[in-house]
């Protein structure tokens, strides 16, 4: 998925002066190392479903007004052309990983977590995080959070929409 800040972040913090103190705001893949905006501020990098939903719906929104042959290139570097609609399949399908079995039987969201990995009362419950590590997936924060990452199940249909590529 979209991370909250760019991993550009990590090298490059945002850095703001104010009344002689300084303040950071840098990329931090999963929970914050700091106690600055009160507590947690953990939006500094990890993936959050609502906003990567948003983000998606305004993608698909964009392709409902430039249609297919507006074409941009995804993901940058790539010299692959995408259409708006195309872009938000492909975040929908990354975004479903988070909680699909990959080649060797693992869920991203259950990060090294053996005992969730491959215990067969475990396994097949899924949990829906409160967010998801920006570098692995791992989903963090808590595990019951169907409100807003029941999201998920919007993502699997739009990852199933047929594209004209």
């Amino acid at each position: 998925g979209i991370r909250a800040l760019s991993r550009y972040h990590l090298e490059h913090p945002f850095v703001f002066n104010h009344a002689g103190q300084e303040y950071r705001v840098g990329y931090l893949p999963a929970d914050s190392d700091s106690g600055m905006f009160g507590g947690n501020s953990n939006w500094r990098g990890p993936v959050w479903m609502p906003a990567n939903l948003l983000l998606i719906e305004a993608l698909q929104r964009f392709h409902d007004y430039y249609g297919d042959d507006f074409r941009i290139e995804y993901p940058t570097g790539s010299g692959r052309k995408l259409s708006f609609l195309e872009i938000g399949v492909e975040l929908s399908k990354r975004l479903s990983r988070l909680f699909l079995r990959d080649e060797k039987g693992r869920r991203a969201i259950f990060g090294d977590n053996d005992k969730m990995q491959r215990d067969p009362h475990f396994k097949d419950y899924i949990l829906f995080y409160e967010y998801f590590d920006g570098e692995n997936g791992r989903g963090l924060g808590a595990s019951h959070q169907t409100g807003w990452t029941g999201l998920v199940t919007i993502l699997l249909l739009l990852g199933r929409r047929k594209t004209t590529s």
